[in-house]
């Protein structure tokens, strides 16, 4: 069996030394023709977020029979092509116990929030410009400012626990009608925006989570409102957001995710990207929300033994 480890750095190294058990491993990391180069006889691809696994990729390998992900999104992954294929992903995707001993995206989504609110970035470049006007980036206290939790599930419930640390009041809205009745929901989408001054963002990115805060939803947030996602860029349709950001509507974006952002043509070509260019209360992170040791450590060790139990099946 071939293994191959599209981005080995920091692989977790006791579960690396389990997979040379079962077969050659195979360790990258690629450029994308080097990967599209190196998969004609694999049998297990491991990825993360590197690369895009598309028809074109799918289609230089023919044996390919297991693609193990450590994620819970698979917007990176042309999952009909997988399935046309039989190809099997293994993620992390419905692991819903193992995952809420995860942090790392619900403490990223916190620091982007404070980093918005209170002006982190853009105080930092001030000093670095030899100035120090602190009348520049007064702010608000997070107990002054309500919450809203777009999307009630692990991450979350998480941002929730981190709120009350804070005293800071929260609401969430989620579309499952279990939770509808359950303390802090708000039942109307538009409703829930309205009364919010910061919006974070958790839902998963399903086909009808496409452009969920768009044109005609989002004009229904308050003046002001800061907005932080750190779940995929494409509930968020952008030109509406930087439209509302460059009119001064809202008090600012902090993003770890974007639209298109595998592929860096057209990332580059990303309209928030351009807006973070000109504007210092748009914040933009490269998708590191679950990037800390631990977490990944602890997701491949997960989705490894994941993948080892079915195959003894």
């Amino acid at each position: 069996m071939n293994i191959l480890i599209t981005e080995p750095k920091d692989f977790n190294s006791e579960q690396l030394s389990i997979l040379e058990q079962y077969g050659k491993v195979l360790l990258g990391p690629f450029s994308r023709k080097e990967l599209l180069k190196s998969v004609s006889h694999v049998e297990v691809l491991i990825i993360r977020l590197a690369h895009r696994i598309d028809e074109e990729l799918l289609g230089k390998a023919p044996n390919l029979e297991y693609i193990l992900t450590p994620t819970t999104g698979l917007n990176h992954i042309d999952t009909n092509i997988t399935k046309k294929r039989n190809v099997r992903i293994i993620s992390l995707k419905g692991e819903t116990k193992f995952l809420e001993t995860i942090p790392s995206t619900a403490e990223h989504s916190l620091a982007l929030m404070l980093s918005l609110i209170r002006k982190i970035p853009a105080a930092h470049k001030h000093v670095l410009n030899n100035d120090w006007d602190r009348d520049l980036f007064k702010s608000h206290n997070l107990n002054s400012l309500t919450l809203g939790i777009l999307g009630y599930g692990r991450v979350g419930k998480q941002m929730a626990k981190y709120a009350d640390i804070f005293n800071m009041p929260w609401i969430f809205y989620d579309t499952d009608k279990k939770l509808i009745n359950s303390p802090n929901s708000i039942e109307n989408l538009n409703v829930f925006l309205g009364q919010i001054d910061v919006l974070s963002i958790h839902i998963p990115l399903e086909k009808e989570n496409e452009n969920f805060l768009n044109a005609k939803n989002l004009k229904n947030l308050k003046r002001g409102c800061y907005i932080i996602n750190t779940s995929r860029g494409e509930i968020v349709e952008d030109e509406a957001m930087a439209t509302l950001l460059r009119n001064g509507y809202l008090g600012g974006l902090a993003t770890d995710v974007l639209n298109f952002e595998q592929d860096e043509h057209k990332r580059n070509q990303s309209v928030l990207l351009k807006t973070a260019k000109d504007m210092d209360n748009v914040i933009i992170t490269p998708h590191i929300a679950g990037a800390t040791y631990q977490s990944m450590w602890l997701t491949e060790e997960f989705i490894v033994d994941k993948f080892l139990k079915l195959l003894s099946r």
